[in-house]
């Protein structure tokens, strides 16, 4: 028996020469399309291309194995129908060496293939968790014992050592300091270039005035986040003067809360940090109208004055967390921290280095040195260039297929578009994801990343094309009405990444 696929679902599997972004719901068939897409491309009637010329990248070994296992099943099926087709017999024999696989599988692949490229040790290991955290914090305590030691032999430049460690390390302990070096770290080895990525970090603290900070690179997602919650309170504060309005409702408020909508709506056009610091730090509030001798509906008298405390209570919170200190006070902290920020990355970067020296002296790797040497290897680390044996995987691979892009990070984002054809003009990645499943931010996923394409790819024909799976084929009705309107109502740009509109919303 057939499967009947969804127009959607069609265009997943039969769509060419084009980068792809196929945002699937929860229970959409997302896996079945991936894997019938593959299916279709080894053996379609023109131009079929064999198995181990796709790369499938999967987000665990049990994902990889299960759909290997159904890639093989699919090719004996045809087989029995077409028992003399060569093409098919050469494709059960590739199968076992397609590359089929987890992203930390791909790159030991091309390490183990190519680690001469970067001379490295071919006989090296992965270590367990419990081993490289231990040898981390012996790791740290060697460079820290070092920078005390340094310290208290009087030693020049050892000054701004002692200034982070005394405005850092609470007491006789220094354990934040540790923790703040080591998290540090962490973020580092999820982006293509940690030492570049670090520095930027420390840069990020040399302010100069108001109109500098203002301009800082870090402001611009901050001042986005307070925009969207400015745009939040003139929509909050718009509901509650419609009710005011309403024939029973409270009308005495009107006043009160036409003056708000305006300061609001005044607010919420600020361009810049210093424009909403302003706006919200000298914002006033006008007194509500006695509602003495009211005869309306007391449900929406006190619904009303819900919403406006709700909306002071935001503006109270903002101010606090983001506007705690004058414009030029802030300016001044930024200067004074500045010295410890830049102390702070050269103590992770010393710690860095030291780390990976006695992991080679151990033959000893971990899953982002894995990541590091793969993308060394594909990607000149100086001039960003593509090398060779990049150029080698273009030719290799007809196709990158990315199953759980939500969860990627910059690293492998990296390798994966190195080894496409995208250096060439060419487009030939297919992401499959849902943005609403990104789960691994702990583990530094960046579904910003998905986001970025959502945003820009095209919903009709197009070299870069996004298609929207949202029907839900696992779910009864029933559970898609209450999950739609929870989480219409809690899920926005700011919690889940994307709006939950109808574009967003499962249908039966």
């Amino acid at each position: 028996m057939s499967v009947s696929w969804t127009t959607e679902q069609q265009q997943v599997i039969d769509l060419r020469n084009r980068n792809i972004l196929v945002s699937a719901a929860a229970g959409s068939g997302k896996t079945a399309v991936l894997v019938e897409r593959i299916i279709k491309r080894i053996t379609e009637k023109e131009n079929p291309i064999d198995i181990d010329r796709l790369l499938v990248v999967t987000f665990t070994n049990a994902a990889a194995a299960e759909m290997r296992e159904r890639i093989g099943a699919a090719i004996e099926k045809a087989l029995m129908e077409q028992p003399e087709d060569e093409h098919l017999q050469r494709q059960l024999s590739l199968i076992h060496n397609a590359q089929i696989t987890t992203i930390d599988s791909f790159c030991l692949y091309v390490i183990r293939n190519h680690f001469h490229e970067i001379d490295l040790e071919p006989n090296f290991r992965i270590g367990d968790e419990g081993e490289l955290k231990l040898l981390k914090e012996d790791v740290l305590n060697a460079v820290l014992e070092h920078d005390y030691e340094r310290a208290q032999a009087g030693e020049a430049g050892s000054e701004a050592f002692l200034k982070l460690v005394e405005s850092y390390a609470a007491g006789r302990s220094d354990e934040a300091l540790r923790e703040m070096v080591l998290r540090l770290y962490e973020f580092s080895k999820s982006y293509p270039w940690p030492k570049e990525w670090l520095a930027s970090c420390a840069r990020g603290y040399n302010i100069a005035d108001v109109p500098d900070l203002d301009e800082a690179e870090f402001m611009q997602p901050l001042v986005s986040h307070i925009r969207q919650i400015a745009g939040d309170l003139v929509a909050l504060t718009g509901d509650a003067l419609a009710l005011a309005k309403d024939d029973d409702g409270p009308f005495m408020y009107q006043k009160a809360l036409e003056s708000d909508l305006e300061k609001y709506k005044e607010i919420a056009e600020s361009k810049s940090f210093s424009g909403f610091y302003e706006g919200f730090s000298n914002l006033s509030y006008d007194r509500l109208a006695s509602s003495k001798n009211f005869e309306g509906s007391a449900e929406k008298l006190e619904q009303v004055k819900a919403l406006r405390d709700s909306g002071k209570e935001t503006v109270k919170k903002l101010v606090k967390q983001y506007f705690f200190a004058s414009l030029p006070a802030m300016v001044n902290n930024m200067q004074k921290t500045a010295p410890m920020a830049e102390e702070l990355v050269a103590l992770t970067l010393r710690f860095s280095e030291a780390f990976a020296a006695e992991k080679r002296k151990k033959n000893l790797e971990d899953f982002h040195d894995l990541e590091h040497f793969a993308l060394e290897i594909l990607v000149d680390r100086e001039t960003k260039e593509i090398r060779k044996t990049a150029e080698e995987f273009q030719d290799t691979f007809a196709e990158i297929m990315i199953e759980e892009y939500q969860d990627i990070n910059e690293v492998q984002e990296t390798i994966l578009k190195a080894i496409s054809k995208e250096s060439r003009g060419g487009n030939n990645i297919f992401m499959v994801g849902d943005v609403k499943q990104s789960i691994y931010r702990f583990r530094l996923a960046r579904p910003e990343l998905f986001m970025e394409k959502y945003d820009t790819y095209t919903i009709g024909e197009s070299k870069k094309q996004r298609i929207d799976l949202h029907k839900n084929f696992r779910s009864r009705e029933q559970v898609l009405i209450c999950t739609n309107d929870i989480f219409d109502k809690i899920m926005g740009k700011d919690l889940g990444n994307v709006a939950y509109d109808a574009a967003a919303a499962l249908y039966p």
